[in-house]
């Protein structure tokens, strides 16, 4: 639930939304997919359990690929991630964001055919629970 929320929340920006359309994936992008996009993977999770079980709390570490035609276009997605995300706090349709951080930052290219692409990725630990 919180990866389609979290997917929302990111496009629900209009700065993000107007550089990315709807291309805000998890997992994975097809060959040739229109840029710039972003694409997001669950790196690690880790679940708070008491002495009765789990809390709710989720500490999510998130890897966000901005991906551009060039090397500046994926960092101007990836800098309104951030402008979005970093330091976030809130609730968003039923999940209690907690924080979110960013904790590195890379960049990287390739080629998909004949087309290049460069990648800005953000990790993030996000802190939720459900509302």
């Amino acid at each position: 639930m919180m990866q389609t929320v979290l997917a929302n929340f990111l496009l629900g920006y209009v700065p993000l939304k107007s550089l990315i359309g709807n291309l805000a994936h998890w997992d994975e992008v097809s060959q040739g997919s229109a840029l710039p996009a972003v694409v997001m993977y669950v790196v690690s999770g880790v679940t708070d359990y008491t002495m009765a079980g789990a809390s709710g709390y989720v500490a999510t570490r998130v890897q966000f690929d901005c991906r551009g035609k060039t090397a500046a276009e994926a960092r101007a997605v990836a800098n309104a991630l951030a402008v979005r995300l970093s330091g976030y706090r809130g609730v968003f349709e039923g999940v209690e964001f907690q924080g979110c951080f960013e904790q590195s930052q890379r960049t990287s290219s390739g080629k998909d055919g004949p087309a290049k692409w460069f990648t800005d990725s953000r990790d993030y630990m996000i802190h939720w629970a459900l509302a």
